[in-house]
This record gives C-alpha cells, sequence and structure tokens, in this order.
C-alpha cells in the first residue's frame, strides 16, 4: 500500500477537537431560556400567601407580584434566582372568569 492510498480514520477539520481541547465551553444563551429583561405573555396559575402570582414556565417557577389568579397578563422578568424568576405586569390581557366572596 502507497503512502497516497493510506486512509486516516482520524480528520482534523471533521473531528470534534473541542472533545480533546483544555479550555472550556463557552456556552451560548439560547433563545427559549428566561433572562432578566424577556417580556413573556403568561397565565397565572396558582396564588401564593403575599398576594402574587405563580406561574411555571418550561420547568422554572415564576413569581408575578401582585397577579390575580386565572388572569392572562404580559410580563417583564426582573431578576432570576437559581430557578425562581421574578416578574413584573407590563400589561393585562384577561381578567379572570371567577368571582370572589
Amino acid at each position: 500500500m502507497s503512502r497516497q492510498q493510506k486512509k486516516h480514520s482520524w480528520n482534523p477539520y471533521t473531528s470534534d477537537v473541542q472533545r480533546f481541547s483544555i479550555y472550556p465551553r463557552i456556552q451560548t444563551p439560547h433563545e427559549d431560556s428566561l433572562r432578566p429583561g424577556k417580556i413573556l405573555t403568561v397565565e397565572i396559575g396558582d396564588v401564593d400567601k403575599h398576594g402574587n402570582g405563580i406561574v411555571n414556565y418550561k420547568g422554572a417557577k415564576i413569581i408575578v407580584y401582585n397577579a390575580s389568579l386565572g388572569s392572562k397578563v404580559k410580563i417583564r422578568i426582573t431578576k432570576i434566582n437559581d430557578d425562581v424568576a421574578y416578574g413584573e405586569i407590563l400589561e393585562v390581557l384577561s381578567e379572570a372568569n371567577e368571582k370572589y366572596q
């Protein structure tokens, strides 16, 4: 077999070179991830004892200040701590259908 006919199994241009690197990968933020300033339209599914609305959004818990149960609101994420995000109401799109006595 001549030198030109020998096929290499490893090609530096097509192999995953990052796997062999000593430098860490830089994580690029996903478009779906929560970040401060992101605007979402959500429906309030629960209320805590302080009167804040609670929303479960893609596995994360969002606490919305002064939101009523069952209302659909547009919010802006203000702060994130671990798996809990906090949001403020920008606009109320629809109020809850239930009447409380």
